[in-house]
């Protein structure tokens, strides 16, 4: 016989939060990770003090539970579900596909007998049978109940599989498959199921998503760090969570969060790197991952979750309504008027913070200052012979992306609006150890930018190299843009004329090779030969020689190049050396 009682939170034990688990596992295609005790107890685990006020009623057939609603109670007899503000869906937990009438009338009995006047859940799903049956339950116990939809799920059904699918939305399978094609060009591409039957735990993947997160314009996890590492750890501990990593070579550049309930699989975030926004990251390692999920055996619905985006729009079909649902014990003519209160009510601490932040943001705006005066240096070369053949990279399309990617531009129209009409970029070393935007329209070279590849190497040590490739004097700012990628530059890649490529002439990818290759033949008796300074100065020593904020974490010594790393056999004819 059923037996309808309220738990407290204290008294959910273990078995409790299995039996839980399981009952969401047994709803099919209606499965929800908003419904499991794993995001119940990790949403409790970080907000201790609203404990207290958590009531789970209940209806059990001994100690089998048949239906839960976890909420949220205040001393005015008033309710709500667990976790409003951070949970994307609400419904009854039930262990079945299909409710029972039984169970779901005893359940607002127990609503009623718990002295709950008013109930609110918002964003429930109308396709799910359990939603209807509620609210015709609510309304036998006694209450009025009111209902509007408020925004729309975003799934897709999948009986026919990947392949199915696939054709469904066979623009972004080809939108995907010729952005891999030319990220293929420059980077090797692969994604890791982290978490997967038979593939390596969720754990060894952690790392490189919390990277891409911090990264990402959602920054340390989103806005609640702590909750989501319990839940994924929750999620995980049960077989749950899957976690997709898409790599550039052996650097990660995007992931994918899912979590996998029987035959539905929910998307939970992406993250990737913004510097790599070239490649669409995000994009790829969604359709990979879905490509993976579907080979992991049959999922019979795809759920990105509520809330619209351009990724959402593209590979979802379906978007059936989420309902706020208000239940009161007052006459029914009454209720439209309580809920529009209460919307009033809601509404009105939220627009009075709304706007405090932004009088705070401008009473607390600092006018921007002065940042002081830039050096204006010279890198003068120690040879009259510039390189043959020349550096110069060829712009053609893979160098543009690559060069996009690693100046961290949204697309090369973006990156080329900062360049003038005679910029230049030139390949310093084999490596290569840098690459520099040089503007050639000046009286003396003008170095604009560059993108390091290796940071034993400051911007002098560059500048210097630079200026032994030209053959000619390269003049440069102290504050030139250095920016150090994180996908490296491609193994197979130079950049170069294919046909004139000679990688003798590029310059030298080891430091220490650098040292006694670069010295000219008369070094010991000319130590001094060398000059870098402040341009217009004719001599000053040690221009070059404060570390600055391009140089590298450890002792530098006179010329600020770090003895550890090996300084480059240019800098020994620098001055102050």
């Amino acid at each position: 016989m059923n037996r309808a009682s309220t738990l407290r939170a204290e008294e959910i034990d273990g078995d409790l939060a299995r039996a839980w688990d399981e009952m969401v596992v047994g709803r099919g295609v209606q499965a929800d990770v908003f419904d499991t005790h794993a995001w119940a107890s990790s949403w409790l685990a970080t907000r201790p003090r609203r404990a207290e006020h958590v009531r789970v009623p209940a209806v059990f057939v001994g100690d089998r539970p048949l239906a839960l609603l976890p909420l949220e109670l205040d001393s005015t007899g008033r309710a709500h579900e667990l976790g409003r503000g951070q949970r994307e869906r609400t419904r009854v937990v039930i262990g079945t596909p299909e409710p029972r009438p039984d169970v779901l009338g005893a359940l607002a009995g127990e609503l009623r007998r718990l002295g709950i006047r008013e109930l609110t859940l918002h964003r429930v799903p109308s396709r799910d049978p359990a939603t209807h049956a509620l609210l015709g339950a609510l309304r036998e116990a006694g209450y009025a109940v009111d209902v509007r939809e408020r925004m729309t799920d975003m799934i897709e059904s999948t009986p026919d599989g990947w392949s199915g699918y696939r054709a469904r939305h066979r623009g972004f399978d080809s939108a995907v498959g010729q952005t891999t094609r030319r990220a293929g060009q420059l980077w090797k591409l692969r994604v890791v199921a982290y978490g997967a039957p038979g593939g390596p735990p969720l754990t060894a993947g952690l790392a490189d998503h919390e990277e891409l997160f911090d990264l990402s314009w959602k920054g340390r996890l989103g806005a609640a760090p702590e909750r989501r590492r319990l839940l994924t750890r929750a999620l995980d501990e049960r077989g749950l969570a899957r976690l997709y990593v898409l790599y550039a070579e052996d650097r990660a550049i995007a992931s994918c969060l899912g979590v996998r309930i029987g035959p539905v699989m929910h998307w939970h975030t992406v993250a990737y790197d913004p510097a790599a926004a070239l490649l669409s990251p995000g994009n790829v390692v969604h359709w990979r991952a879905q490509e993976l999920a579907f080979a992991e055996g049959g999922l019979t619905l795809i759920d990105l979750l509520p809330g619209a985006s351009p990724l959402k729009d593209r590979v979802s079909s379906e978007r059936p309504a989420l309902l706020d649902v208000c239940a009161a014990r007052v006459p029914r003519r009454v209720l439209p008027l309580l809920r529009g209160a209460r919307e009033v009510q809601r509404a009105v601490p939220i627009a009075t913070r709304a706007r405090m932040g932004r009088l705070r943001a401008r009473v607390g705006a600092v006018p921007p200052g002065h940042a002081g005066t830039a050096r204006r240096l010279e890198a003068r070369p120690a040879t009259e012979v510039p390189a043959r053949p020349s550096p110069e990279l060829t712009l053609d399309q893979p160098t543009l992306r690559l060069l996009t990617v690693a100046c961290a531009r949204r697309g090369p129209e973006e990156m080329r609006a900062d360049w003038g009409p005679d910029d230049r970029w030139y390949r310093i070393g084999a490596g290569p150890l840098a690459v520099a935007r040089v503007d050639i329209g000046e009286p003396v070279p003008t170095l604009r930018e560059v993108v390091r590849y290796d940071p034993a190497y400051t911007l002098e040590a560059i500048a210097l190299m630079l200026a032994d490739l030209l053959a000619s004097p390269v003049r440069y700012l102290d504050e030139v843009p250095v920016r150090d990628p994180r996908l490296r530059w491609p193994r197979t890649w130079t950049g170069l004329d294919p046909g004139v490529v000679d990688h003798a002439a590029l310059g030298h990818a080891d430091p220490d090779a650098a040292d006694h290759a670069a010295a000219a033949p008369d070094a010991e008796a000319d130590p001094g030969g060398r000059e870098h300074g402040e341009h217009g100065a004719a001599d000053a020593p040690g221009a070059h020689g404060a570390p600055g904020a391009h140089g590298v974490p450890g002792a530098p010594d006179a010329a600020g190049v770090p003895e550890a790393h090996g300084a480059p056999g240019a800098l020994s004819r620098a001055e102050g050396a």
